[in-house]
């Protein structure tokens, strides 16, 4: 599916965006158990330092993500109207292909590197001892 650059841009900062705004709407809901609790904590001073740190590291976090959720609605936005820049019209192509291929189809042989194992069934000769080959040859010609 070839698509331009423009809307591979709209709909990655759009899904961005979604998804920071809703992990930061949850977070929210976590800070509001965490106050929650250090409020109703009775009377033990550790217990209400815990609830209160995560409350803190919680509210830290989720106004890291609603902020990231901002970045990417902009960007959406500066992409919508970003008429005058010549890339984003143009179509994303895959780059550094160096074949596709059906490697059920016949003709097709991989190439060992240098230090890689045998592949069996690659039409390889096993190495058998002089006078011997006539057993390993795969062929017509027996006579």
């Amino acid at each position: 599916m070839a698509r331009t650059v423009k809307e591979h841009l709209a709909t990655h900062h759009a899904r961005s965006a979604s998804f920071d705004v809703g992990v930061g709407a949850e977070l929210e809901k976590l800070r509001k158990c965490f106050a929650a609790l250090e409020t109703n904590a009775d009377g033990d001073d550790v217990v209400k330092k815990v609830y209160g740190d995560a409350r803190e590291a919680v509210d830290r976090l989720g106004t890291l993500f609603n902020a990231h959720g901002e970045y990417h609605r902009s960007m959406m936005a500066e992409t919508a109207k970003a008429e005058d820049i010549d890339d984003l019209g143009k179509r994303l192509v895959p780059t550094e292909i160096s074949a596709v291929y059906d490697p059920s189809k016949s003709g097709v042989r991989p190439v060992i590197r240098a230090g890689q194992r045998e592949i069996s069934g690659t039409g390889a000769m096993p190495q058998v001892a002089e006078g011997f080959e006539n057993l390993v040859k795969v062929g017509d010609d027996r006579e």
